[in-house]
């Protein structure tokens, strides 16, 4: 007989003496644990808490009957195969009988019912459920000790790996540390031995006793990082030598993980990579060597800067002059003997960077500094407005804002590349509008772009010509430089330095008799917004549409400014340039004597060349500050680089205005400070 454990039976009636008779028959049976209810929903919440054997449910019960409870106990998990007899004082007709077949029911059971047979039927069932807990409970032992004999197996393979694996490891030429999942050492292969002099023992938990004292805490670091996080692992290290001589080991680690994919060891190899780190240590002195050299040529470019703007901005001065109606002769051949001997100047100078450009062949170098956008917006338009102003054209320019107040890129580059898309599209375009558009994004993949775009509405491009506009000496077509001129190199050029800063030159658009748009994007950081960005970016907005129109006579009547400039040629071109304005200018031949006459006299505004013998434009400045100075100061140099911007902000200036220096761009200056 099987072991007579207890038997849960549920028993429903919505009767108290249906419930009092089936105690009376079954209550006597020792191992039958009898649990009632008083209604179908009843026994429907007792089924979850029990594991019943069997079911007695009355089929005349009120709201959910016997056949209704037996249906909806068929649908509890566990519950689909249990036997359920229907206790009935009903009749047998046939169909009553196999409505309660169709929701599963066993048997039936009428009322009055014969105790022996009652007894006899959960008997039968009772035992039933008995001997399927016994077949559950040998097919769990069975399951335990097949899982046992699959455990000695893998136990086994792991052994027999393990092995094999100290064998393979000790075979290879590097070095092979194994440590636990929690980055215990456990394993080191002879190549180890050998090297270190030392054995598991000697190491104890850890590998770190063999590295160089130097790399010991940032090694450390990162491999309790590495097995913090499950990542692999990898370091460049010196390792001890028995003899005491440290060399330089690529130590890699990967994780090794179980089918839960827990770590359960680290594997690691050292490779010797002495001789490939004094290679290294080589290539590093020859880059700094060649950095030197980089740095020197930097700052004979800064110099050759100022040797080359100097004299170009005589020449251009004096140049324009030349056409101007109002001066006398004798002015203008003193402008034009100025003009030859700054040409003799010029053609030295490009004469030696001929030479040096055979030198520098091929290289081009981008320089990432912070970029004031709206400067360079304004200095951009500030150049290109002549020549719309030449054509009749409008020049528009609209600052998004979603541009920042600085960003860092190569200030030179793009102002050229700006430059020459605009003169591009002013040169194109014989009447309407030139705009140019900004925006700053970000893209999918973390990038920040400036983007510009300039529109024109010129001859456009015909389609069969797309495919040449961007390749270097090419125009659209013959007829095109007949009639514009120009070298076909701008776009090509613009191009590739835009793909040099992390951008390109686009065509977005074109439709001949139309015009055209292009795309500028540079790739660029953000450099965080100052307070002022808010009052520059609305005083840029009330500039951005400019339709050309002659500065008028006068336009700085009565105004006293004060030059300080030590250079002669240069005194005459400002003087020339403010002949018609109104303006009353006194000179200083040099920073001291500037700085006396400002504090002694009452000027609007001050010119401030920079590079003086003695006392510089800087100290000029920071003394005039320093005395409680307050009327504007405009900074005038030779210097194009954007430090050289920023450091005269900095001492104090007002403005800066770099050589060759804009006749126009001069008068707004000063239009702009003295009102």
């Amino acid at each position: 007989m099987l072991n007579r454990r207890t038997i849960d039976i549920l028993i429903a009636d919505d009767r108290e003496d249906g419930l009092i008779a089936l105690e009376a028959v079954l209550g006597d049976e020792k191992n039958y644990r009898l649990v009632k209810a008083r209604s179908g929903r009843e026994a429907l919440e007792l089924v979850p808490e029990y594991d019943f054997a069997m079911l007695l449910l009355d089929v005349q019960m009120p709201e959910m009957d016997g056949v209704q409870t037996a249906d909806a106990i068929r649908r509890v998990p566990g519950y689909e195969a249990v036997p359920i007899l229907f206790v009935t004082a009903i009749n047998k007709d046939e169909q009553h009988v196999y409505r309660g077949y169709e929701v599963g029911a066993v048997d039936y059971i009428f009322k009055p019912f014969d105790p022996i047979i009652l007894k006899s039927k959960v008997a039968f069932f009772a035992e039933l459920h008995r001997r399927k807990i016994m077949i559950m409970e040998q097919a769990q032992k069975l399951s335990e000790a097949e899982q046992r004999t699959r455990e000695l197996q893998i136990q086994k393979i792991e052994i027999e790996n393990q092995r094999r694996y100290h064998n393979l490891a000790d075979a290879i030429p590097h070095m092979v540390v194994k440590a636990n999942g929690d980055g215990e050492v456990d394993y080191l292969n002879q190549q180890w031995t050998a090297y270190t002099g030392l054995g598991l023992e000697a190491m104890g938990r850890g590998w770190f006793r063999a590295l160089h004292p130097d790399d010991r805490e940032r090694v450390v670091t990162e491999w309790r990082f590495a097995v913090a996080q499950g990542r692999a692992f990898e370091a460049e290290a010196r390792l001890r030598r028995h003899d005491g001589v440290h060399r330089w080991h690529l130590v890699k680690s990967e994780p090794e993980m179980n089918a839960a994919g827990k770590i359960v060891a680290w594997l690691s190899t050292c490779t010797d990579i002495e001789d490939r780190k004094r290679f290294e240590e080589e290539l590093v002195d020859a880059r700094q060597a060649a950095e030197a050299a980089n740095n020197a040529k930097t700052h004979f470019l800064a110099n050759m800067s100022h040797e080359i703007r100097t004299p170009l901005n005589a020449v251009m001065g004096f140049s324009a002059l030349l056409t101007d109606s109002d001066i006398s002769l004798a002015d203008k051949m003193k402008s034009v003997t100025i003009v030859q001997r700054n040409c003799q100047q010029l053609l030295r100078i490009v004469d030696e960077l001929l030479d040096l450009s055979k030198v520098e062949a091929g290289e081009l170098s981008v320089e990432k500094i912070e970029t004031p956008v709206i400067e360079l917006l304004q200095e951009v338009k500030t150049v290109m407005l002549a020549q719309a102003v030449k054509k009749g054209i409008a020049l528009s320019m609209t600052l998004s804002s979603s541009v920042p107040a600085k960003i860092v890129t190569d200030f030179t580059r793009l102002r050229q590349i700006l430059l020459n898309i605009i003169g591009n599209a002013i040169k194109f375009t014989n009447e309407g509008t030139v705009t140019v558009g900004t925006r700053f994004y970000t893209d999918m993949g973390g990038k920040s772009y400036m983007e510009f775009s300039v529109s024109d509405t010129g001859i456009g491009i015909e389609e069969g010509s797309l495919h040449k506009i961007f390749k270097p000496f090419s125009q659209a077509d013959s007829t095109t430089t007949r009639l514009f001129g120009g070298t076909g190199l701008g776009l090509a050029l613009s191009r590739r330095l835009a793909r040099a800063m992390g951008g390109d030159v686009t065509l977005a658009r074109s439709q001949p008799g139309v015009g055209s748009m292009f795309v500028v994007s540079i790739e660029a950081e953000v450099v965080p917004e100052s307070s002022w960005y808010t009052k520059a970016r609305e005083d840029f907005a009330l500039e951005a549409a400019v339709i050309a129109q002659d500065m008028e006579s006068d336009c700085l009547a009565g105004k006293r400014i004060l030059l300080v400039e030590d250079a002669e040629d240069n005194q005459v071109l400002i003087q020339f340039f403010l002949n018609h304005t109104g303006a009353i200018l006194e000179i200083a031949q040099n920073g001291e004597e500037g700085i006396d006459k400002a504090l002694h006299n009452d000027y609007e505004a001050v010119l401030m060349d920079i590079q003086m013998p003695l006392v510089d434009g800087y100290q000029a400045t920071s003394r005039l500050r320093a005395a409680g100075y307050d009327k504007p100061i405009i900074a005038l140099t030779a210097h194009a680089l954007q430090e050289q911007r920023e450091k005269c902000m900095e001492t104090g200036c007002n403005g800066h205005l770099t050589k060759p220096i804009s006749r126009r761009l001069l008068i707004e200056s000063l239009m702009r400070v003295t009102n």
